[in-house]
């Protein structure tokens, strides 16, 4: 089905926790830390999956193609190829092994993926773009990725490689109250200077969540007296309005899923059951990408479509 109005898209517009640095050294010290470690939880994660395969990791299909294809035949041709292989690997792979994997080589892609929008002009860049295709290569091969039919008579993706790939994010204009990280007071009404140092005392709250960190399951000892900088949360916050920006702020401010246009093929009862059933499924994790889609390079002016579907194409057949 054609899209109505054009591609739509569900975005993130912000992420929990201290609000980035603008720019400068801060922010690049910033991006820095945060796509190491994101890059690190993929690597993790990826070497879990082998070692829960065991012996059959070594006859795992291999991503032994160039990552970056010009060629649409030529990429086709690679996505076919690897569709096969998988389809065979997959069937001598136990159920109870494959719902162990699954939740590693998802956290794998979304890791990469959060890698990469943290050092998209980083001297890492390519080894994230690396690490999002390996880890996006296994999920398909075990676990497919589907193309989804929604309620609105849409077809949706939110497929690794067609997102990761379309370089622009989102930048909100919002309104909100921000509360001392130190005291829990709004900010004008306490005494911290914001990126100051305070001791703070290490509490949990009902979540298990770290009142030093964040984090649920860190090494602060409940009671004990930390010195941290304070920071402002932001409570309360209403979006007045959002737009689309190639280096958002927030760096994981950005599209999680986007909808298809199949075209005539989209017509088809047989495809709609397919998607309806999760049984359709987007062949661009198997094969090389086209590079890059960056904002930063479009016309805004001439461009009417952010990636064009027509040239990212799937083969309409179900895998069972």
């Amino acid at each position: 089905m054609a899209e109505r109005g054009g591609p739509r898209y569900k975005m993130v517009i912000m992420q929990w926790g201290p609000i980035p640095p603008s720019g400068g050294p801060n922010r690049e010290r910033y991006l820095d830390h945060h796509g190491r470690s994101s890059l690190q939880v993929a690597a993790d994660e990826y070497e879990e999956v082998l070692k829960l395969l065991g012996a059959d990791a070594a006859m795992m299909p291999a991503l032994d193609f160039d990552l970056v294809e010009q060629d649409e035949d030529a990429r086709r041709a690679i996505q076919r190829e690897k569709r096969a292989e998988w389809l065979k690997f997959v069937a001598t792979i136990d159920q109870a092994t494959l719902d162990a994997i699954e939740p590693h080589i998802k956290k794998s892609v979304s890791a990469a993926m959060d890698g990469l929008n943290y050092l998209e002009d980083h001297e890492l860049r390519e080894s994230a773009h690396a690490a999002i295709h390996r880890a996006a290569f296994v999920k398909r091969g075990l676990f497919g990725c589907p193309i989804t039919y929604s309620a609105y008579e849409e077809y949706w993706t939110d497929c690794p490689i067609n997102i990761s790939h379309l370089r622009m994010g989102v930048s909100a204009g919002l309104v909100s109250d921000f509360e001392c990280s130190i005291c829990g007071k709004l900010v004008e009404d306490c005494a911290h200077a914001m990126g100051e140092y305070y001791p703070k005392v290490a509490s949990r709250d009902a979540d298990g969540k770290c009142s030093i960190c964040g984090e649920p399951g860190c090494d602060h000892p409940v009671g004990e007296t930390i010195t941290v900088a304070a920071w402002a949360n932001a409570r309360n916050v209403k979006a007045t309005e959002v737009s689309m920006v190639a280096r958002p702020r927030y760096p994981l401010a950005r599209m999680v899923e986007k909808s298809y246009d199949l075209g005539p093929a989209g017509e088809d009862p047989r495809v709609r059951s397919a998607a309806k059933h999760g049984v359709l499924n987007c062949d661009g994790d198997l094969g090389p990408c086209k590079g890059f889609n960056e904002m930063t390079e479009w016309d805004v002016k001439s461009v009417s479509s952010t990636d064009g579907d027509a040239e990212q194409q799937i083969d309409l057949l179900y895998e069972p």
